[in-house]
């Protein structure tokens, strides 16, 4: 991470060119999570070097998509760079929103710094075009927390080994993580299996469904034609729903919207045995003023499925760092006049 900030930073100035001796301040406008606060910190070195300070401005998650586009829509410059979600790409780069990083990118090699599937997932658009709006920053993906200890209970172990006929443990598959979250639901004792993502407002429920399609050898649809018919209702994929929609029936009551929060907060408040999240959310899981089970607390990836591997895809929360046009067209116009 620290690398593709040193590069996205170059990369705006290298865009500003002498302008950047016209400011010495630069802001970027960020939700409010740990990232963020990981990456105020990393431009400080940026700072030493320059002279030039870099504001992280954050928002609340839920306010977050409303303010960057009202900015962009306004025309405003009271942003630098935005570290948007990949899903903006086509509406940043063809709406005029973005810079087009093209030529940066190409000069310096960023293609070959970063991992292919964050390029072609958080940078590139169209898919194939070799034409690229952004910077990768954070790559993310799910997995899962979990509470070791009731993992551990020598009497837990020993009820699951005679009702499933193999060792509690970490699951290595979907059908172990289905067993283990049917085990430990117990409403009757406020404890439930497993927290899924369920929020069907965004991305949240096509990620927690992706987790288990592509590890089943299912896909989303053809994309080089965009056929879909015989790719998202194939046997693979309609295997991969109908165990997401068993899973659901271990979570918590009234737990059919939920998100990172509910995510996180299913391990704080001892509900779950297991909980699915962006592996960037799990670093509040082991802060104990913020999770009194933290001790408590492992994390696992995303089991196999029938592929016999752990196929999934590839989180868009949050992760390109864009230079933002409006300001960059100001600052260049501030500085001719």
């Amino acid at each position: 991470m620290k690398t593709s900030i040193v590069v996205a930073l170059a990369a705006l100035l290298s865009l500003y060119s002498h302008l950047a001796r016209a400011t010495d301040q630069l802001t970027i406008l960020w939700a409010e999570w740990d990232p963020a606060n990981y990456l105020q910190e990393l431009v400080l070195d940026y700072e030493d070097e320059t002279g030039t300070e870099v504001i992280v401005e954050t928002v609340p998650w839920p306010e977050f998509q409303n303010k960057a586009f009202r900015e962009f829509v306004a025309r405003g410059n009271a942003y630098d760079m935005v570290v948007g979600d990949s899903q903006w790409l086509g509406a940043g780069s063809t709406a005029g929103h973005y810079v087009d990083l093209t030529d940066f990118f190409n000069n310096h090699r960023v293609a070959e710094i970063m991992l292919p599937a964050t390029v072609s997932g958080y940078a590139e658009y169209p898919s194939g075009s070799k034409r690229y709006w952004a910077i990768p920053l954070e790559g993310d993906a799910n997995g899962f927390a979990y509470r070791k200890d009731w993992f551990e209970d020598p009497a837990e172990k020993k009820a699951f080994q005679a009702k499933y006929g193999y060792p509690l443990a970490v699951p290595q598959t979907w059908a172990q993580l289905r067993d283990i979250a049917e085990f430990f639901h117990r409403p009757d004792q406020n404890r439930y299996g497993i927290s899924i993502y369920t929020d069907n407002s965004y991305d949240a429920l096509v990620m927690g469904v992706q987790n288990i399609l592509f590890s089943m050898g299912a896909d989303l649809g053809d994309r080089q034609t965009y056929r879909v018919d015989g790719f998202v209702n194939s046997e693979a994929a309609n295997q991969g729903l109908t165990l997401y929609r068993d899973l659901y029936a271990f979570t918590p009551p009234d737990w059919g919207k939920t998100f990172f929060q509910e995510a996180n907060m299913a391990i704080t408040e001892g509900l779950a045995a297991m909980s699915m999240n962006y592996f960037a959310f799990f670093p509040a899981l082991a802060n104990p003023s913020i999770n009194p089970h933290a001790a408590n607390t492992g994390y696992f990836a995303v089991p196999k499925g029938r592929m016999a591997t752990n196929l999934q895809p590839l989180a868009g929360r949050e992760s390109p760092l864009s230079v933002t046009a409006t300001t960059l067209r100001h600052r260049k116009s501030s500085w001719s006049g």
